[in-house]
């Protein structure tokens, strides 16, 4: 079997597995998960963190971006440009009035709130739909995040995802950036 054949089995069987988690399932793994990767937040001493922000099945994140604005971090999620499949880290400090619902479904800050510099950023949590135990992730497919982590080296990526996404291996390919750790509702695992 070729290597993408194999991404993508890996990429359909865990997207299930994700999607067949209950929302009161996926509310509950997922506050474990924030109240985890927050603590490790504090105790490492990031001020400045880009962070997904969650649709559909995963990780929610959402109180994540709560608790970095409430204890004064600066929080920064992605713009997507899908012309030029960029992502742009913009600052939120106040989620209610800055964000829109992206044609991805996600959503996303307004082209009001001010362009954070990349060069800036000390953590970035990246989104995916698997990791392997070496930090290696299968995203949706169209790289966005390997090649937005290839122009932020002085920062920690880390990732977020329920248990049942970590897997074997994802037959990572020489473009991909791994995270260092992955946050799950069991612990942190290093990469």
């Amino acid at each position: 079997m070729k290597i993408a054949s194999k991404r993508e089995r890996v990429r359909t069987e865990t997207f299930h597995r994700r999607d067949a988690l209950t929302p009161e399932e996926r509310t509950r793994l997922s506050q474990r998960i924030v109240n985890s990767a927050t603590c490790w937040i504090q105790s490492e001493g990031f001020d400045s963190v880009m962070l997904y922000l969650s649709m559909r099945s995963e990780v929610e994140t959402t109180g994540l971006l709560e608790g970095l604005l409430n204890s004064g971090k600066q929080a920064c999620a992605p713009a997507v440009d899908t012309e030029q499949l960029e992502l742009t880290p913009r600052r939120i400090q106040n989620p209610k009035t800055e964000l829109v619902r992206h044609r991805f479904g996600m959503l996303q800050p307004t082209d009001a709130c001010p362009i954070f510099p990349t060069e800036h950023l000390q953590l970035i949590i990246v989104p995916g739909i698997a990791f392997d135990q070496k930090g290696y992730r299968l995203g949706y497919g169209k790289g966005f995040y390997d090649r937005f982590l290839t122009k932020c080296p002085h920062a920690t990526p880390i990732g977020l995802a329920y248990q049942i996404q970590v897997v074997e291996d994802t037959f990572p390919q020489a473009w991909d950036v791994p995270v260092q750790h992955i946050f799950t509702e069991t612990g942190k695992i290093e990469t």
